[in-house]
């Protein structure tokens, strides 16, 4: 079989042409997308935004060198862009652009970003990334919830950790035996003397919030760094109950009275 040495040499320059696209196009995708990184540093852009603009651009611009380089083979693209738009319809009918709109709309809108403690369908968790389809929260006790973006965007969003500081409420329970005054003067003692404790935007406070069956209840509000919210918490909570045991001031069970009435059937 004789072979075109013209052919051959069209072959060979298509085959170049095709590879220099490839090459090219590569690394000049690497460097629009450090380009779009330092940028986004300057500008302060939310982490899972800049990962989701940088992965977009990158296979857009990945998709067209391909295109490119098949046309310079002399490979039609026609049928492939055809195929391409029929998963795209397939996605749709998936609701898979319903969550990819929404993490869209996540990711500009800002109503949480990464690292935020937020609350989705019952859901606690801190937001570990929001990417192209779902929002990723890895919860307390290590779980990881995924849930998607389209779920995200329609529901009701709790973010915890949008403002510094944050208002903690507690309540306590003590005998009908005990001095009332006395003892929200001991909660506001150990309020004070805790350093996490602001004083601002309210001082500490502690009233009488109901008069129980068994128990008055005392209301407790105290304002805090939302970071240090959790272990505050905890923490008053064992403070204030070891303040109670040592000033006397007793934390009830609840009771029932029992009255037997004697009767004398004779």
């Amino acid at each position: 079989m004789k072979i075109d040495a013209d052919e051959l040499l069209k072959w060979g320059m298509m085959l170049l042409k095709a590879a220099l696209i490839l090459v090219a196009g590569h690394y000049l995708t690497v460097l629009v997308i450090n380009i779009m990184k330092r940028s986004f540093k300057k500008i302060d852009v939310d982490v899972s935004l800049e990962k989701f603009l940088c992965k977009t651009v990158n296979i857009v611009l990945h998709v067209i060198i391909i295109l490119s380089a098949l046309n310079a083979l002399g490979i039609s693209t026609t049928g492939l862009l055809a195929a391409l738009s029929a998963v795209a319809v397939a996605l749709a009918l998936k609701d898979s652009l319903g969550s990819i709109a929404g993490g869209i709309i996540l990711l500009l809108t800002k109503r949480f970003k990464t690292g935020d403690f937020i609350e989705i369908n019952g859901e606690k968790g801190n937001v570990l990334q929001i990417d192209m389809m779902h929002t990723v929260l890895k919860t307390l006790d290590n779980r990881h919830v995924v849930i998607p973006n389209g779920v995200v965007v329609n529901s009701q969003i709790v973010d915890y950790s949008s403002e510094d500081i944050r208002r903690l409420d507690l309540a306590f329970s003590i005998s009908y035996d005990n001095d009332v005054k006395k003892a929200e003067s001991v909660i506001i003692s150990v309020a004070n003397a805790e350093s996490r404790v602001l004083k601002t935007p309210e001082l500490p406070f502690a009233r009488v919030s109901e008069y129980a069956a068994s128990s008055v209840d005392i209301a407790v509000q105290v304002w805090c760094k939302t970071s240090d919210y959790l272990l505050l918490k905890f923490d008053l909570l064992e403070e204030i109950r070891r303040a109670f045991d040592e000033n006397g001031i007793t934390i009830p069970y609840n009771q029932l009275d029992v009255h037997i009435e004697n009767k004398d059937n004779s």
